[in-house]
């Protein structure tokens, strides 16, 4: 296609041109690096993740058998916690990276189930092994010329183990039981810290203080300070668990209407909730009359005591978008349409309704083209897609094609198929005048594997839309989904890029200056229009592409797969501006890439996606990593999304789907997709709004005055009447009105429920966003009916 969109918004830019910061002191800045082994019968592992991320400190988890040299080349401390199982050549490994200069942490019946060599070699390297579990509770006693020891935890009893030294030349007794002298409970050498119980099972400030005093042995002040409670830390471990309290209110309020049973879940539950309450109540006090290690300690209780109370039955019977990312390298292994049938099968067990088929990767389609110069190399005499297509099909699942847009090379894949690591990809190859450049005519940006094609380049649009096309041709694809769609991460002047032949003579015809000369220090004001030309060339490519496709196939679904930084940030780093996507309905959804390891980090990256994507006629789908997500904290974000103004969700990847989040996923009930039927999915939505509500009046469990009761009926009655009326007669009126009368529900809660809001502000939020989610809904009906009028004849 031409570019006449792009010259006529880069026109208007000339004209106009021409006219939760982290204080933390971190693991990293340190320079200590943390691996945490991860043992695959590891019953806690939830619980030993959570806590040691309370540590606030970056670390990397590691499978037994990723365990090698190699991957602990960058690791300067090793935690095992409670790993029984060990090969040979895995404490061999051990062994040889302490020799190297690692420092090791290590708790619980040590290599248990190893042979008896192993057990030596471990017994060797630590110093001493776990003989038995004791009999009794007891608290640690730290040695006084321990010097690190004495910032343990000396207070809480546990059950641990009975240690035994088996070389006492180098081996030093740094704790024992209380009440013994012969019973040692933490053992060190000079490289390792072995603690005499299982880490995850005791007190959760037991677990953190030792392992904090552990680090600090090695690192001094690599964590910090800890028992000292800042103003800042107290304000966010407030935050946390209000929001944890919310989300755990949040599932099981609607567990309980949907059963409409309030004695679903046992006693222990709301047990759980009553005493999170009285910790938001005490915290302040405990804080401001000095009692900070109390107060953590009662914080991290509660926290856990909620993690083992979270309700296991979720909102999974509300429409939503339940996509998953289907990734390459999963259909590469699948090997064939019976492999693939597989991991469909899994896939619709978990009650995914959307599959993102990575179609377009590095450069090379997963099909056999007549655009592209050749298929990808490890799929060749198949075709997956058609495979896919026909698959998710079958289970009624819709299927987009994924494809690589602007990014078209790539190093880590040129490994897979056995190119040089300078291999620019096959359509670089073919056309090396497309490529992108940075300044000094380099091809790939500094610390980035991706080869990159210009979005300026007249000819690489033609043939990224004719390749995007024949998809779309030939497969009864049901939507595509753009991802790559932007320049490279710029972040510092090595990184400068976008300087193709394309790019560079069309600014220099416009303004007379080669970009290539410039620099924000020195040139602002036309380094301001350099960005913003390159913006205006993918956001001219989306508005030409999306037409195009949606010529060809008018109920196309487009999404875009999209970083979830703030604007102005995100056109400065990558020259992304999808707020103009949204804004003129170029894609049906956005899936921002929020991958996060906790819920508060998750919720700090939507910010301001959400911020963007407001009142625009777009469905929005948080992003969640699986691969980093055990089962509780999927659970957790999950609930977070749900309890968002959000669509849906999307799962990255499939490579990573364990039946653990199978579990949990598979909960999902409800047969509508919001992009294909949005009238009836905003009143489903509704309808479960009303019944919580209803649920909860009937057994006085809202705070509402019976002045404040009768309008708000009132008014819930009016917006069902409204939803109800539009979906069997979609029209532009009815939509106007449904659109209305879901505003006013959502005024008027300010008011009708302004006693709820106090004592529950978290939850008369949720219902704010819920009512905003179901306005999103109609508001894309809106747009979608419009367009679908002017294609009338």
């Amino acid at each position: 296609m031409g570019s006449r969109n792009f010259r006529r918004w880069f026109a208007a830019l000339l004209v106009v041109a021409l006219c939760w910061t982290d204080l933390r002191p971190g693991l990293a800045a340190q320079g200590v690096s943390l691996f945490v082994l991860r043992s695959a019968n590891q019953t806690n592992w939830e619980t030993i993740a959570r806590r040691i991320e309370r540590l606030n400190l970056p670390y990397r988890t590691l499978s037994l058998p990723e365990l090698s040299l190699d991957r602990l080349a960058e690791a300067k401390i090793l935690f095992l916690p409670n790993v029984g199982q060990l090969s040979g050549d895995q404490v061999t490994v051990i062994q040889q990276w302490v020799q190297g200069g690692g420092r090791l942490i290590a708790s619980g019946p040590l290599g248990a189930d190893a042979s008896s060599e192993s057990r030596d070699n471990l017994r060797h390297l630590l110093g001493g092994y776990w003989m038995e579990q004791r009999s009794g509770a007891a608290r640690t006693e730290a040695h006084s010329d321990q010097t690190w020891a004495q910032r343990g935890n000396t207070t809480s009893t546990v059950q641990g183990g009975l240690l035994m030294l088996s070389d006492p030349l180098t081996t030093t007794i740094a704790a024992n039981w209380s009440g013994s002298v012969d019973e040692p409970a933490i053992l060190t050498t000079p490289e390792t810290v072995y603690l005499g119980w299982q880490w995850g099972s005791a007190p959760p400030a037991f677990d953190r203080d030792w392992l904090a005093a552990s680090i600090d042995r090695f690192v001094p002040g690599a964590v910090g300070d800890r028992f000292k409670v800042a103003p800042v830390e107290a304000t966010a471990m407030i935050k946390e668990l209000e929001g944890m309290l919310g989300r755990v209110e949040s599932a099981l309020l609607t567990s309980d209407a949907r059963s409409n049973n309030p004695e679903q879940f046992p006693k222990e539950y709301r047990e759980a909730i009553r005493k999170a309450n009285e910790t938001l109540k005490a915290l302040p006090a405990m804080l401001s009359a000095g009692q900070d290690n109390d107060a953590r300690a009662l914080w991290e209780n509660t926290i856990e005591d909620l993690w083992a109370h979270y309700p296991t039955s979720q909102m999974a019977s509300l429409p939503e978008v339940r996509a998953i990312w289907l990734d390459r390298g999963t259909i590469v292994a699948a090997g064939s349409e019976e492999g693939l049938r597989k991991i469909f099968d899994r896939i619709a067990a978990a009650g995914i309704n959307t599959v993102f088929f990575e179609t377009i990767n590095a450069g090379y389609p997963i099909f056999p083209s007549n655009v592209a110069p050749a298929q990808n190399p490890l799929v060749n005499g198949w075709d997956p897609l058609a495979s896919g297509v026909k698959l998710a099909h079958e289970r009624k699942i819709e299927i987009q094609a994924w494809a690589w847009i602007f990014a078209t090379g790539n190093t880590r894949h040129n490994a897979l198929i056995g190119k040089p690591v300078d291999y620019p990809g096959p359509v670089l190859s073919a056309h090396p005048d497309w490529a992108q450049q940075g300044r000094k005519g380099n091809l790939r940006p500094g610390g980035q594997p991706e080869y990159w094609l210009d979005p300026t380049n007249t000819e690489v649009r033609n043939y990224l839309t004719n390749l995007l096309g024949e998809i779309v041709d030939r497969y009864d694809v049901d939507g595509v989904q753009f991802d790559y769609i932007r320049y490279p991460l710029q972040k510092n002047p090595s990184q400068y890029f976008g300087y193709g032949n394309a790019a560079r003579n069309q600014f220099q015809k416009i303004t007379g200056v080669d970009p290539a000369t410039l620099t924000p220090q020195t040139d602002n004001s036309l380094w301001q229009l350099w960005t913003r030309f390159r913006t205006a060339a993918v956001s001219s490519f989306v508005q030409d592409t999306a037409a195009f496709l949606r010529q060809k196939k008018p109920n196309l679904i487009l999404s875009a797969a999209v970083w979830p930084q703030a604007n102005a940030e995100r056109v400065r780093n990558l020259q992304q501006d999808w707020e103009s996507w949204a804004k003129n309905g170029d894609v049906d959804l956005l899936v921002p890439m929020t991958y996060a390891l906790n819920t508060s980090r998750l919720q700090q990256l939507l910010g301001p996606a959400l911020e963007g994507a407001a009142d625009e006629p777009v469905l929005f789908l948080p992003s969640l990593n699986l691969a980093s997500l055990p089962q509780v904290q999927l659970r957790d974000q999950l609930q977070a999304i749900r309890d968002l103004p959000s669509d849906g969700y999307s799962l990255f990847a499939t490579a990573h789907l364990g039946s653990e989040h199978q579990q949990i996923l598979a909960q999902a009930t409800s047969p509508l997709i919001p992009y294909r039927d949005p009238l009836n999915s905003a009143l489903e939505r509704f309808n479960a709004l009303k019944k919580e509500w209803d649920f909860l009046l009937t057994n006085s469990q809202v705070w509402v005055t019976d002045f404040n009761l009768a309008p708000w009926r009132s008014q819930t009655a009016r917006t069902q009447v409204a939803l109800e009326t539009l979906a069997k007669q979609p029209t532009a009126g009815w939509l106007k009105t449904a659109r209305q009368e879901i505003d006013r529900s959502r005024q008027g809660l300010k008011e009708w429920l302004r006693l709820e809001k106090m004592m529950r502000p978290y939850r008369v939020k949720t219902w704010e966003n819920r009512l905003d989610s179901m306005d999103a809904l109609l508001h894309y009906a809106e747009v979608r009916l419009a367009r679908q009028t002017a294609q009338l004849p």
